[in-house]
């Protein structure tokens, strides 16, 4: 219980008792620990009264009579610290009082208030011990005083002690010290067995000043994991994050005991991009354009769900050919394509519950329709590697299926996965998914996923559209320079993302490329961005900004 005596009251029971008894050699103190909690008139009244009382009955204060000892010099935070002291019977009040006082400059130095007491206890005896709990002590120095009569004269030298901090079990590092805006921030954690806990976690906070500075709490976190573990990792979007400067601190069963040392990081502000801009657009004809790809002529191939057909055009627009087939290569609501070294197109066949494969010509190859024993659900993205394996977004198993070119099951992959549709592979074989949730219900992002089927990175995942907040993301696609661009058919525009998080701008919203249900998006070898713009029935060319520098 920390005492703050009110500046005013001590004026008025100094001059008071001044008046009353001008032979007074010694004034009493300023009101001290009992007195400090109340500041009103009653309060006034009952100081002035009791100064009265006390400069008709005393004439001097004790002055140093007495002592004052530590037993401990130093304790852990929690530990008690006990203090023996002595008076003789002449001094003996029961308002003498122990407060305990940061150091230095704290506490009355020169037998005048300065500043409140971190705790007290009442001294009523000529001597024995006093104990004090240091569980809300902050660890640092600290000085005690041995006090007079409920005020600040001085009955013994001051001790002076350390209150040290508790060695904390376990350890958390930052993998990264300064992150962009949307980037991932990854810790790594340990904490012996004895500590695991199911509700130990790691929570953020803007810094300084805000956490559980003193292992309690002081405001809310930003965002938090749990963990469970004994040791591993825990990774945070920041996505959300403003610019600024976070501490991250692992707390214990849910509460704000230290695990581990807090660590600080910084978010950056993402430099500018600007957004691609409009160029043309072409497709006069088509019907419910749905997927997308161009070929290494820079040729456009288009799915049109609403013919049943796939339409080859030049990047001028011109249209190529076009083939509606029957039989065994015939298409029912086909959304999803893709395009293979040497020219063979895949087509999700999302009405069939199949991809279906042609040659360079258009002619019927093989279908893919089984994986691991469970057949295909609805697929919506595909995508081939640079050594023919074929990946498929199983939308409706909400898995990711690898086939080898000649249609063997190879693999399914299902981390982090809800509702997969579009797809696309970098250099490194890594996979990114357009993932639109389960029933809308979220999660609304692009998974990184390696071949190894573990989540290297969520983008998109901010609730903000204007921090590129994703609400039903439908196809992906990557260009040369690691940039990352996502159709999003709820907001009829496209993003644009650095493949490691960052959001960048957005294009499609207005003018002469404003984009109606964007449904798909391919890069062409040149950069340029080809949009399949479903709701205007059209093929929309954007030319990408010029790059920095």
């Amino acid at each position: 219980m920390a005492i703050q005596p009110p500046r005013a009251r001590r004026h008025v029971r100094t001059a008071l008792a001044a008046s009353v008894a001008a032979a007074v050699v010694g004034v009493l103190s300023s009101a001290g620990a009992a007195d400090a909690a109340s500041a009103n008139s009653t309060a006034a009244a009952r100081t002035t009264s009791h100064a009265v009382t006390r400069a008709a009955s005393a004439t001097t204060t004790p002055g140093i009579v007495g002592t004052l000892s530590a037993q401990e010099t130093s304790v852990q935070q929690g530990q008690s610290i006990t203090f023996d002291y002595s008076i003789p019977a002449s001094a003996v009040l029961s308002n003498n009082w122990v407060g305990l006082y940061s150091d230095p400059g704290n506490g009355p130095v020169d037998q005048v208030y300065v500043g409140a007491s971190t705790t007290y206890n009442w001294i009523s005896n000529a001597s024995g011990t006093t104990t004090f709990s240091t569980a809300n002590l902050a660890p640092g120095s600290y000085i005690a005083y041995f006090l007079y009569d409920n005020g600040y004269t001085w009955l013994a030298q001051p001790v002076t002690f350390t209150v040290t901090a508790v060695p904390l079990p376990g350890t958390l590092s930052a993998q990264e010290t300064s992150v962009q805006q949307g980037q991932s921030i990854t810790f790594v954690y340990g904490i012996p067995a004895g500590k695991v806990n199911s509700e130990n976690w790691v929570g953020l906070y803007s810094d300084p000043g805000c956490g559980p500075v003193n292992q309690k709490s002081v405001c809310a976190s930003t965002t938090y994991n749990w963990v469970t573990n004994a040791s591993g990792t825990t990774t945070f979007s920041t996505a959300n994050l403003a610019p600024g400067s976070y501490i991250a601190y692992f707390l214990y069963d849910n509460g704000y005991t230290w695990l581990a040392k807090p660590v600080t990081f910084t978010v950056t502000a993402v430099p500018p991009v600007a957004p691609p801009t409009f160029k043309a657009a072409f497709g006069t004809g088509l019907s419910n354009p749905q997927g997308i790809a161009v070929d290494r002529r820079n040729n456009v191939w288009v799915t049109d769900a609403g013919e049943n057909r796939v339409e080859e055009f030049s990047a001028a627009g011109k249209l190529l050919h076009s083939f509606t087939k029957a039989g065994a290569g015939r298409l029912n609501g086909p959304t999803a394509i893709a395009l293979d070294a040497a020219g063979n197109a895949y087509v999700a066949d999302t009405g069939d519950n199949r991809v279906v494969e042609y040659n360079a010509k258009g002619a019927f190859v093989r279908q893919y329709t089984t994986a691991g024993g469970k057949a295909l659900s609805q697929p919506q993205g595909v995508a081939v590697d640079a050594s023919g394996d074929v990946f498929v977004g199983d939308t409706g198993n909400s898995r990711v299926v690898e086939f080898s070119g000649t249609g063997a099951y190879l693999k399914s992959l299902t981390s982090g996965l809800g509702r997969p549709e579009g797809l696309a592979l970098d250099a490194s074989g890594d996979i990114y998914v357009a993932d639109a949730g389960i029933d809308d219900g979220g999660p609304n992002q692009v998974v990184e996923l390696s071949q190894a089927n573990t989540v290297l990175n969520r983008i998109g995942s901010g609730t903000s559209s204007d921090l590129g907040g994703l609400s039903s993301p439908s196809d992906v696609a990557l260009d040369g320079s690691g940039h990352l661009f996502v159709t999003d058919p709820d907001y009829s525009l496209a993003k644009e993302f650095e493949t490691d998080g960052p959001y960048l701008n957005e294009f499609g919203a207005v003018g002469p490329g404003e984009l109606a249900n964007a449904i798909a998006v391919a890069v062409a070898p040149d950069g340029q961005i080809f949009v399949a713009d479903s709701g205007n029935g059209r093929i929309v060319e954007f030319t990408p900004a010029p790059a920095a520098g």
